[in-house]
């Protein structure tokens, strides 16, 4: 048994004698003293060895137990440098046979009590050598870290292979490179450790927003840009719009303006010619239907009318030879741009012999002139002297107020035109006079009668247009003497003198 004296020496058996006991003589090989000796001294060593670590093993139960080194197994040398050192073989140390059983082959049988008489040891057996232990798998990271974290209340079993790392190794892999920090690993909303489809997982679901963000803020954008078009576009028709509008007004207000004018100022006896919308409005202004002439896409140049009211429609008709070539005398202008409506006295043998009769009547407009500044009946202000001085008052004029002086003193402060934008050069069709009746002995109203009677005679060879009274502004009420449009451009022959 295991405590049995283990220090009894090994029985001898007599020499010639089985291993039976029988007294049967075998021929046995017979060793001198000095070696018996040599391996009884290396067996009591040996198991003075075996019984030392024993003690050592069993004396301190709470520290860890030193690997020991397997007698008889190929072990690998600590690594030097991440080296693994050379494998040497270490003899494996013989367990005592227990009793009543046989030893295992390998190990050294118990020494068994037997007569004092010592028998002759016999060579005991040489212990085969053990297979060379095979390297070991190197252990992985998450395997290692497992089995270091599985009992952390007891020390790791120190393994001796070829490629196996320490549990220390794997510790310091797993540690933070900086442990004073106290760097605490990344855990997920259940406490555990983030793993690599976790991270996989979030970046998905932020990559998701960010596309949601995105085509929120595209859409913002577009809509944005949208609203910004159609406030554009909107704000450009609505200005067109009222651009049109206001083309339009302006075009209906000239219209009725140069309507109304020619009703007023063009003699009824002439003969007008315009478009089909002015002269409906000059129709409907009282403007003899029988005396408009209506102009067409194919209407020849209206030589045989006295005046043209020049529209748009008109110019896109005839273009720019109306003016240049049969009507360049501009007798009244109303509105501009496009829609400037104009009304022109024809020429009838062309724009050069209108020109040449203009010249011609200057002269005899002068000499008309002097009728009126030398008769001391007529008193004249600085500014109607200069203009009949230089010819500018339309003959006819001249003959009425001549006319007029013989019958009543008279007294003219200023001749004049009537119409916006008249051109140069035309003669002065009004004369406004003074209702001062003290001269002739008569009130103001009676003098007004006294000159409107005159000038209305049937025998009056030149008819004004209209003789009325007028409040100039500066509330100074003249009488004025008007007339019609146009004024002949040539002087007025001799039979027509008074």
């Amino acid at each position: 048994m295991g405590d049995e004296d283990r220090s009894r020496e090994l029985p001898q058996r007599e020499r010639g004698m089985a291993r039976d006991g029988s007294g049967r003589s075998t021929p046995s090989p017979v060793l001198s003293e000095e070696v018996r000796r040599r391996i009884q001294a290396a067996v009591k060593a040996e198991r003075a060895e075996v019984a030392a670590q024993e003690s050592s093993t069993t004396a301190d139960p709470g520290r860890p137990a030193t690997a020991a080194t397997p007698v008889g197994r190929n072990v690998t040398s600590p690594p030097v440098n991440g080296i693994p050192g050379q494998r040497k073989h270490v003899a494996k140390p013989e367990r005592p046979a227990r009793a009543g059983r046989g030893g295992k082959p390998g190990h050294v049988a118990k020494p068994q009590r037997g007569p004092k008489q010592e028998r002759a040891a016999e060579p005991e057996r040489t212990a085969e050598p053990e297979r060379t232990a095979e390297p070991e798998r190197t252990a992985e990271p998450q395997a290692a870290a497992k089995a270091e974290f599985a009992q952390p209340g007891r020390p790791a079993k120190a393994k001796t292979m070829v490629g196996t790392r320490s549990a220390e190794d794997v510790r310091a892999d797993h540690e933070p490179a900086n442990p004073g920090h106290g760097h605490v690993p990344a855990q997920g909303g259940s406490g555990r450790p983030e793993s690599p489809e976790d991270h996989a997982w979030i970046e998905k679901y932020f990559d998701w927003i960010r596309l949601l963000v995105l085509i929120i803020v595209l859409t913002a954008v577009g809509s944005l840009v949208t609203a910004a078009s159609l406030h554009v576009a909107n704000s450009s028709s609505s200005g067109n719009a009222q651009a049109r509008v206001a083309l339009q007004h302006q075009e209906v207000l000239a219209s009725r303006q140069a309507a109304s004018w020619v009703a007023q100022q063009v003699n009824r006896d002439d003969v007008v010619s315009c478009d089909r919308a002015m002269c409906d409005a000059l129709e409907a202004d009282g403007f003899p239907a029988g005396k408009l002439l209506m102009l067409g896409p194919t209407s020849p140049p209206p030589v045989t009318s006295a005046v043209v009211v020049v529209t748009a429609a008109v110019r896109t008709m005839f273009g720019s030879s109306m003016g240049a070539a049969w009507a360049p005398a501009v007798l009244a202008s109303f509105g501009s741009g496009p829609e400037q409506i104009t009304v022109r006295e024809i020429a009838s043998h062309g724009a050069g012999a209108y020109q040449a009769a203009l010249s011609a009547g200057l002269a005899g407009r002068m000499n008309y002139g002097k009728l009126l500044l030398d008769d001391s009946r007529i008193v004249l202000s600085s500014v109607a002297s200069q203009q009949l001085a230089i010819g500018q008052v339309d003959a006819r004029l001249v003959l009425a107020i001549e006319s007029l002086a013989a019958y009543i003193p008279v007294q003219v402060m200023e001749f004049g035109n009537v119409g916006p934008g008249a051109g140069q050069g035309l003669p002065l069709r009004f004369a406004d006079l003074a209702e001062n009746g003290q001269s002739a002995g008569l009130s103001s109203s009676a003098y007004v009668r006294a000159m409107q009677a005159h000038l209305s005679a049937e025998n009056m060879q030149f008819r004004p247009l209209s003789s009325q009274t007028v409040v100039l502004p500066g509330r100074r009420d003249v009488f004025r003497v008007e007339f019609a449009a146009p004024s002949p451009p040539g002087s007025i022959s001799a039979q027509e003198s008074p």
